[in-house]
Formats: C-alpha cells, structure tokens, sequence
C-alpha cells in the first residue's frame, strides 16, 4: 500500500470516527506535513465530504475569504472608531488602534496553524474540543455563541437605524427593525457560506461606498469645525474602557475563522487572508478615525454617519451602511443558525427536501424572532457592542488561540513565543476582560432609565 492510499484511509477513519484527540500531543514538523498532505487530499478528491453529519464544500480562495473578513468586521467597528477615539484620547487611542492589530494578526495566525494540526476540525469549539476535549469544546461553544448571538442585535439596531435615516428620518425606530428581520429571515435561507461571500463583496462594496461619502461630508463639515479633539480624553476612566472595548469590537470575528477556513479550497493560505484583511482594517480605521475625531470632537456618536450634516448625502451614505450592516448580520446569522441546526436538527441541516427547508426555517425564525425581541424590551444596545469588545473577543480572541496552541506545541514551543503568549494571555486576556467588562458595565447602570423602551413611540400623538 503507498502512502497516498494510507492518508486516505486515515482521513476516511477521522471522518467517521471524529477522533482528532491523537493530533493534540505535540506540534512537529512531521504533524504539519500530514495535515497539509491531507489538506491537499480534500483539495483533489474529497470536494464534498461529509464530516460531523453534514457536507463539507471546500470552494473558497483566500482572496474571496479576505471579502468575507471584511464583510463581517468592516461596517460597524469602522463607524466606531472614532467615538473609540474620543473616549480614549489621541495617544492611548492610536496606539490602542495598532496594537489590537498586530495582536489579532498574531492570534489569526494561530489559528491557521492549528488547523493545519487537526484538518478536520470545522469550528472553533471543534479546535477546543481536540485540544482539551469535552470541556475544551463547550468552554469555546458558550462565549463564541454568545458573542455571536449578541452581535446579532447590534446589527439588527445599526441597520434599523441607517434605513429609517435613509427613509423616513424621525420615523418610529420599530417599524424599521420588523421590516429588516423580515429581509435577513428570507435571505438566511441560503444556508451556505458559499453565497455569503458573495453577499460580502457587495457588502463590502456598500461600506466603501459609505465611507467615502461620509469622508467627503466630514470634509465638508471640517470648514465650521472648532474642535480637533484631545490628546488625553477629559472623558475619564470608565468610557475610555468603553472606548477600547469598541476599538476591540472592530477587530473581533476571530470566533468566526475556523468555520472560514472550513470553507476555504487551500486552509494553509489562510494567513494571507488574515494578513490583508488586518492591514486594511487598520488603514481604514486609523485614517476615518483620525478625521471623524478630528473634525467632531468629543462630541462624536457611534456611528460616524449620524454625526454628519443632515441632508440627502447623510441619506444616501445611510442607505449604503443598511445594506452592509445586513451583510454582516447575514454573515453572522448564518453560522450562529448551522450552529444551532447542528445540535437541534443535524439530519436536516443540509436537506433541501421539504422537510429539511421548514427545519431550516423554523430554526432562522426563532433565532431571528428572538433578536428582534431583545432589540425592543433592551434599550441600551448601544453598550452592548462595548461589552462583546470588552468581554467575549478578549477570551476568543486574546486567550483561547495562544492557550490551545501552546497546549498543542508544549515543549516544541520556543521561551519567546511563550513569553508573547503570556503576555497576549495575561494582559489583553484576562487583565482587559475584568477591567473593560467592569467600566462598561458602570456605563450601562448609569444610562439605566435614560432611554425610553422602543415601542413607546407607536404610542406618540
């Protein structure tokens, strides 16, 4: 038997077994080469293979997953940044800017290299569950859900928002947001990533589109402008936590990269995807936060458009963040629901039977009905992206990736990489989750009463 024939039938064994508990030993040169071996197997023969119960379908190149990065991060942090900006002040807030780059970069890649060790995890609680298994699995599945799940309402407000400021401004907010689950419950029927990417070119598309709109208005606005902001925030100790938390927030979707990957023809080029998509981000943020900031002061909202002159560009730019704002739902939501239709009605997931589409649906409606409920009877959304930025993406972003590659590599771990990992670990982990948590919580008790529910304004004579 040649060896092609035996790395065949291992991956036939670990596709029917699921056991990758054997691969988390230790990282050597001779792991890494299996996986790619395997990798480029899938590549040439196992185009639909179905692992964990449902079907597998690597098509993706890694330009096409930068899209997707982009799609899913872009709009709403970017509209962020410079209220994170104002909060923080020009020195912490630049400097925050790029180091939250170069430690994404550095956890993205850490990632790709532990998927490379286990080729058939398919998403990021599969990764803890092969490094330290049945609770390794749920530790990752309960943040990165939640973080998920919270991020869905976030979206669901912003996009609300942008169509009634594109629309009908002052209209009633409410109205807005049932019309807008009505269009992301039709189009989570698609199910597969595969047309997401499409979605997030355009997406993608959109939010530049805003941005450029939104930089020539605050261009504009820069000629009756008397402020350039602060080199040390007046703001105090607490809303700068808020402020870094929403510096995070741009960055965060980490907890969403093995499942990119699982989608991906060629995993190992992934770092090329999370190289570009980080540089850009970090071009975009550091030169709209730097204007908005400068032009708007202390003074500047989250988001950036609703801080521009009012006027048909304010309209237009609106209209183009909606639609990418429900990209970024779309793209969220549907993993969030697979999740979901995994555990609850795995035989049906990839059935397009008529069975398997009213399983499908009646998982979007729950997950979707249930969103737009927190939306309403929940008024202070509006710290809730501080919160996943201060609470959820340190531990998947900042703990969990440099934790399971040490446990991976052990000893083969050089006394440098463990020193960045402890540092990553100890210092953007767990020191940045309990003090960023702690002040946005303060700012969520202090707006306590202070927004009125969102149904009261169908009441309004």
């Amino acid at each position: 038997m040649d060896s092609s024939e035996q790395i065949r039938e291992d991956i036939q064994g670990k596709e029917v077994s699921g056991v990758t508990q054997a691969y988390s030993d230790e990282v050597t040169v001779n792991t890494l080469e299996a996986g790619e071996k395997r990798d480029s197997l899938a590549e040439q023969g196992a185009v639909r293979t179905v692992i964990d119960g449902t079907l597998r379908r690597p098509h993706m190149g890694w330009w096409r997953c930068v899209f997707l990065i982009l799609g899913d991060i872009l709009g709403t942090g970017i509209l962020a940044i410079p209220s994170g900006l104002a909060s923080m002040g020009w020195v912490l807030g630049l400097l925050f800017l790029f180091v939250m780059c170069a430690v994404f970069i550095y956890c993205g890649i850490l990632l790709a290299k532990m998927r490379l060790i286990f080729p058939y995890i398919r998403t990021y609680g599969d990764l803890g569950e092969a490094v330290f298994g049945f609770w390794g699995r749920w530790a990752v599945y309960l943040v990165q859900y939640s973080n998920m799940y919270l991020a869905l309402p976030v979206y669901l407000l912003v996009a609300s928002t942008a169509l009634r400021e594109a629309v009908s401004p002052g209209s009633c907010l409410i109205i807005w947001m049932f019309v807008n689950s009505g269009i992301v419950l039709c189009l989570l029927q698609t199910r597969t990533l595969k047309f997401m990417t499409w979605y997030s070119v355009v997406g993608t598309a959109c939010i530049v589109v805003t941005l450029m709109i939104s930089i020539v208005q605050i261009c504009i606005d820069a000629h009756t402008s008397t402020t350039h902001g602060q080199v040390v925030s007046s703001s105090g100790f607490e809303n700068g936590l808020v402020g870094s938390g929403d510096i995070i927030f741009a960055y965060s979707g980490i907890y969403m990269f093995i499942e990119f990957m699982d989608e991906m023809k060629r995993p190992r080029d992934f770092p090329k995807a999370v190289y570009t998509a980080n540089l850009l981000l970090l071009f975009s943020y550091g030169f709209v936060g730097i204007l908005g900031y400068a032009v708007y002061g202390l003074p500047v909202v989250n988001p950036i458009t609703s801080s521009l002159s009012a006027g048909k560009v304010k309209r237009v730019a609106n209209g183009f963040l909606w639609i990418h704002v429900l990209v970024s739902y779309l793209v969220t939501g549907l993993v969030f629901n697979r999740a979901v239709a995994v555990r609850f009605v795995r035989k049906f997931v990839d059935d397009f039977s008529l069975k398997g589409i009213a399983a499908w649906f009646v998982v979007t409606l729950a997950s979707t009905g249930l969103t737009l409920l927190l939306n309403i009877f929940f008024p202070y959304l509006s710290d809730i992206e501080s919160l996943l930025g201060t609470l959820f993406s340190p531990i998947t972003g900042f703990i969990y990736p440099p934790l399971f590659y040490w446990k991976c590599a052990g000893s083969k771990m050089s006394w440098k990489h463990k020193i960045v990992a402890t540092f990553v670990i100890l210092v953007f982990g767990v020191a940045y989750t309990v003090l960023g948590t702690y002040g946005t919580i303060y700012s969520i008790v202090q707006n306590v009463g202070a927004t009125p529910l969102l149904y009261k304004c169908l009441y309004k004579k």
